[in-house]
């Protein structure tokens, strides 16, 4: 097989696990973030403060293998290994594909894959939010009236997100290699698992293509970035 078929069939399953990954921890970070930073010391906060330790601690090679081990082996909840296609069709392996045999695989992978950046945007979304409300224009706002919602949503939120999203997009750059780890615990035939294989078996054009690749991605991600302040502040 050429480089660039081997990278087009692999990319489409790291794609899933990064993109999917970083909504998860997105959804995580500002939900417990903004909840932190707007009642500080409470059990909120501290339950918070605890999940960013447990976060940045555990490496995601023991993350996924305790929630194989729960959720795959103890409790039969989920698959602890595999990929199904998004698009219906059955892969190499046999495995039947379709959205939901997609998504119904990809929900270890994801929770493994979100929980160190979900820990570190807990904690970097709180110290912003906080730091935000004690500007001048947010006790502006305030004075004149402005609802403590719109006060929240309009002036403190767009602010504190902008280095939030600078960071968002170094981060899913920085996913692409972390990925490897988490396709090696559930088999998945993405891009990290292809250059584990390449290294082992000494295949360097495999490795330089996938290299190639990655900074082509990180680089229409960074643009992506940039294009996304104006719709944040605008």
């Amino acid at each position: 097989q050429s480089v660039n078929q081997r990278i087009k069939e692999a990319a489409p399953v790291t794609a899933s696990l990064v993109f999917g990954g970083a909504v998860l921890w997105m959804i995580l970070g500002l939900s417990i973030g903004i909840f932190s930073a707007l009642k500080p010391r409470s059990l909120v906060d501290r339950f918070a403060m605890v999940f960013v330790l447990i976060g940045v601690s555990a490496h995601p090679v023991w993350i996924g293998l305790i929630l194989e081990y729960t959720f795959g082996v103890k409790l039969g909840w989920t698959p602890i290994a595999g990929y199904a296609n998004f698009f219906g069709a059955a892969s190499d392996s046999g495995q039947a594909g379709g959205p939901w045999q997609w998504f119904y695989h990809m929900i270890l992978p994801w929770c493994t894959f979100a929980l160190l950046f979900a820990a570190l945007y807990v904690r970097m979304i709180r110290a912003n939010v906080m730091e935000t409300m004690n500007e001048d224009f947010v006790r502006t706002a305030r004075a004149k009236g402005a609802p403590e919602r719109q006060v929240i949503r309009s002036h403190i939120l767009r602010n504190s997100m902008l280095p939030i999203v600078t960071i968002l997009g170094m981060d899913i750059g920085l996913a692409l290699g972390g990925a490897i780890f988490t396709e090696s615990i559930y088999s998945l035939p993405g891009l990290g698992r292809q250059v584990l294989q390449s290294y082992e078996n000494f295949d360097l054009p495999v490795i330089q293509g996938i290299v190639v690749f990655s900074t082509l991605c990180i680089i229409l991600i960074n643009l992506i970035v940039d294009l996304l302040y104006a719709v944040v502040d605008p």
